[in-house]
């Protein structure tokens, strides 16, 4: 006798009910799947079967239709809880960027809330903050800085005066002076650095971010490549709007 096996299960990757119907229809192609009920609010699938399919099984099912993940419905207090370490190993940096954006809102205001008042003065406090906290030890940061900085791996003395340049850098970005300058220099320095971080990654090597000093042992990841991105976003809307 063939038993029928209901079981839910959570999809990422959906983004409309083009995505659900896709892979309702993919789904129920199979002999063993008898129903298939997807919430796209929710992410959430009901599955009725003749087996038991784990969510590789899934995975392939529908790897040629678009990029749509299945994961165990128990997974979702395994996926908040994993949220909440993220967040937990990565709190100084969520708390130095959460102090930047409040300290560039606050001087922007005076300003009317320009976009690019705002910009100049989350640049500059971004620079100010972070050079504070690689000051407090320079020698360390350069030691770190160079396991994954390519200038710094081969001119070690650039490590050493990298916190000055960042000090610098945010001096005159908050002093409104040499805009185009600063910026251009804030795009040099951040792009090797990510080309550096994803070399790493990619070799899933382990190595602390040099970003916040000695004073936390963080990790690098995305988060590092994100935070640099978003500068040289910044600094290239703000050369775009001089010239």
């Amino acid at each position: 006798m063939i038993s029928n096996f209901q079981k839910k299960y959570l999809v990422s990757g959906m983004t409309c009910d083009g995505c659900v119907e896709s892979i309702k229809t993919k789904l129920e192609l199979e002999s063993d799947i008898l129903e298939v009920n997807i919430n796209l609010s929710s992410t959430e699938m009901n599955l009725s079967s003749n087996k038991i399919y784990s969510t590789q099984d899934l995975n392939n099912l529908v790897k040629n239709i678009g990029s749509y993940t299945f994961n165990d419905e128990s997974d979702k207090k395994n996926y908040f809880s994993g949220v909440l370490s993220y967040f937990d190993i990565y709190k100084p940096i969520f708390i130095s960027l959460f102090i930047v954006f409040v300290l560039a809102i606050i001087s922007s205001i005076n300003g009317d809330l320009k976009i690019s008042e705002f910009m100049r003065y989350y640049m500059g406090y971004f620079f100010i903050i972070f050079s504070f906290l690689k000051l407090q030890n320079i020698r360390l940061f350069a030691n770190t800085f160079q396991k994954y900085d390519p200038i710094t791996k081969r001119f070690y003395k650039y490590g050493l005066i990298y916190p000055f340049l960042e000090f610098i850098l945010g001096v005159l970005f908050l002093s409104n002076l040499f805009i185009f300058f600063i910026n251009v220099i804030t795009i040099l320095i951040f792009i090797p650095q990510i080309i550096g971080i994803r070399q790493k990654l990619s070799k899933k090597e382990t190595i602390v971010c040099a970003c916040l000093g000695s004073s936390f042992d963080v990790p690098i990841s995305n988060l590092t490549i994100a935070e640099n991105l978003v500068m040289i976003l910044m600094a290239g809307v703000m050369i775009f709007n001089l010239i």
